[in-house]
């Protein structure tokens, strides 16, 4: 455990306060302030892994919908040159077909 997450030697300071052996009330009032501190910073830090998971959710999710868009248009591109194409096919046959009609 690291010295931020309930180990480590953040649970080493109420031993240093104690004098001779026996500790006083106001470093208990120390440590229980600082313990609410701790606490207060460890409830925050939570809150924001907590978000920041939330958010890389929604980005991935964001992400997904994006490629799913750029499939989608690369398809519609390749539907339109394949209509272009066609197109172009049916003009020069019917172009074909008037020339060899008034040739006639």
């Amino acid at each position: 455990m690291d010295s931020f997450s309930g180990g480590g030697s953040w649970t080493k300071i109420p031993n240093l306060l104690v004098e001779n052996g026996t500790r006083d009330q106001h470093s208990d009032a120390l440590v229980n302030e600082l313990n609410t501190h701790f606490d207060k910073c460890q409830q925050l830090l939570n809150s924001i892994s907590s978000s920041i998971n939330a958010k890389a959710v929604m980005v991935d999710g964001e992400k997904r919908k994006l490629d799913e868009r750029y499939q989608l248009l690369n398809q519609r591109r390749e539907l339109i040159g394949n209509y272009r194409n066609s197109v172009k096919k049916v003009s020069q046959v019917s172009h074909n077909c008037f020339s060899f009609l008034s040739k006639e």
